[in-house]
């Protein structure tokens, strides 16, 4: 995928999260709009400059939801687990290029994948963000709905991109 179609899709998965996913919180839990082209980076681009792009989305984040740093931290984590976690489900020879994607990695990798990746994103995010574990019930919850919330429109827009 060149470079500024990719650019056009985190700036839309972005534009979605600030201006609508944001506005909408179910049962405490928010859709991640954003790591949806997160998730979809090239697995041959330089792994420095993937853990930057994640600082990068993280950082635009943080500067439209008044969080300084949290989104940063977050995205720039998952960016850097993102391969290691991948490799645990498939071997290394039989993704080199191109996105690990629905229709590449076949529904049960990509499940998983998305699900161990997802789930480590929601946790970090949470947990720094409560800083405290007083209200471990809630923060439970914002975990579990976001992950599941997330993981359906992620999903759904990568089944959607990849059906023929």
């Amino acid at each position: 995928m060149p470079i500024l179609i990719y650019l056009f899709w985190i700036l839309l998965g972005l534009i979605l999260q600030v201006g609508l996913f944001n506005h909408l919180p179910l049962f405490g839990g928010v859709v991640l709009s954003y790591l949806y082209m997160v998730f979809r980076t090239p697995v041959e681009w330089n792994r420095i400059a993937q853990i930057v792009m994640g600082f990068l989305v993280g950082f635009v984040m943080d500067m439209f939801c008044n969080t300084p740093g949290l989104h940063a931290l977050t995205c720039t984590t998952t960016m850097w687990l993102r391969i290691p976690v991948l490799h645990l489900f498939i071997v290394s020879d039989d993704i080199k290029n191109g996105c690990p994607t629905l229709l590449r990695l076949g529904t049960s990798v990509f499940v998983r994948f998305l699900a161990s990746v997802l789930f480590v994103h929601c946790v970090v995010l949470y947990s720094v963000e409560a800083f405290t574990m007083f209200n471990l019930g809630h923060l439970l919850l914002k975990i579990i709905f976001s992950f599941i919330l997330s993981f359906a429109v992620i999903f759904a827009a990568e089944y959607a991109n990849n059906s023929k």
